[in-house]
């Protein structure tokens, strides 16, 4: 007899979906792709020939009331959130969404008292603590951090080959990659050490671009590179970590170095993909073939602006955040990853900006989310 699967709708099909959620659910033989849910019809079409999930609509509400889907994936735009939150609660429904939490910190404080009133299940898309080599950074940080620790975190994209939308919003109306992209690492950084940051400092070019340095308690400090002039032909992500006289090393998800004095060296490499052939090499190995991919980026494919078929695509856990959530949903307990941490990461990201505006560092207080 076959185990039963728990079914899914998602709700915002469009390229992050059809690149990370939706095929990810497809593969996990844990989960049933039941509704998919776009205003775009002809999209829904296209993914409906793909992935056969039992249905395709319009309408959120059909997708919420559906006693046949056990978890709701939303990955829409985060100006649209609050109506979905609200129908998770409504139906009593598990909800994963997409980062960041919000755009507008004043719906901040009622998304947080909604969903922690709720008892739904509730969890926010920051991927990364749930990828294999950022689980395995945590145990070493856990085993060995102790007395000052510095962090260091490198995440530096290239914009020019952008989704044409999205390089519009961040370069012509400059909404900032502080709140789109690096409420990530904040998240991350937050999980990793177990501390909530107390000040933040930020230098550069405010919406893009960008130095930020944070303080933590336990003499814990951490700085982050975060921009899009770079080239996708260099590795995008890196953290380094020293504490205790020893070091943890982690290299866009494929290399993890960490060494103390009186310890065995630890030196371990994670599957990455080149479209869909599988690889398990050390990361100069994987750095020269994403500096192959880039150069063979077409015209006609930056157009699209999305890579994902011919891409090194390392595991960032967007997979496994997945499952994670599942088995939450499955046990009946709430996520890590949750309505508090988003708000969290969000309003870091809000006084980030206003340290750039000011020129000062800024002064971080959690209470009212955390009490």
């Amino acid at each position: 007899m076959s185990e039963k699967r728990m079914g899914v709708g998602i709700i915002g099909c469009g390229g992050f979906s059809t690149g990370n959620h939706i095929p990810n659910t497809h593969h996990n033989p844990k989960l049933e792709m039941v509704a998919l849910c776009d205003l775009n019809t002809e999209h829904l079409e296209k993914l409906s020939q793909q992935y056969s999930p039992r249905y395709v609509t319009t309408e959120m509400e059909k997708v919420f009331a559906d006693p046949a889907i056990g978890m709701v994936i939303c990955g829409t735009k985060p100006d649209f959130r609050i109506p979905i939150m609200e129908l998770a609660v409504k139906h009593n429904k598990p909800l994963f969404v997409e980062k960041p939490l919000c755009l507008e910190e004043a719906e901040v404080e009622g998304m947080v008292k909604l969903m922690r009133g709720s008892g739904v299940p509730f969890m926010v898309g920051f991927n990364r603590p749930y990828s294999p080599m950022m689980q395995d950074i945590k145990a070493l940080y856990q085993a060995h951090a102790k007395g000052p620790t510095t962090i260091t975190y490198r995440i530096v994209g290239e914009g020019f080959i952008w989704p044409r939308h999205h390089f519009d919003a961040v370069y012509g109306r400059k909404e900032s990659t502080l709140l789109h992209e690096t409420t990530h690492i904040f998240d991350l950084l937050n999980w990793l050490t177990g501390l909530h940051p107390t000040r933040v400092y930020t230098i550069g070019g405010g919406h893009v671009d960008n130095i930020i340095s944070l303080s933590y308690p336990d003499e814990v400090s951490a700085v982050i590179i975060a921009g899009d002039n770079g080239t996708t032909g260099y590795p995008k992500e890196r953290i380094e970590i020293d504490t205790a006289f020893g070091t943890i090393s982690g290299k866009n998800f494929i290399e993890l170095w960490a060494a103390w004095k009186g310890e065995d060296l630890t030196n371990k490499f994670y599957d990455y993909k080149v479209g869909c052939e599988p690889f398990r090499t050390p990361a100069h190995e994987a750095d020269a073939k994403k500096w192959d991919w880039r150069s063979a980026v077409t015209e006609e494919e930056r157009k699209v602006g999305y890579y994902y078929g011919k891409m090194l695509k390392v595991n960032k856990g967007h997979y496994e955040e997945i499952e994670y959530f599942r088995q939450c949903v499955e046990a009946k307990r709430m996520p890590e990853t949750d309505v508090v941490q988003g708000a969290v990461a969000n309003i870091v990201a809000w006084r980030a900006m206003d340290s750039w505006r000011t020129g000062q560092p800024v002064d971080l207080d959690f209470s009212k989310f955390t009490k």
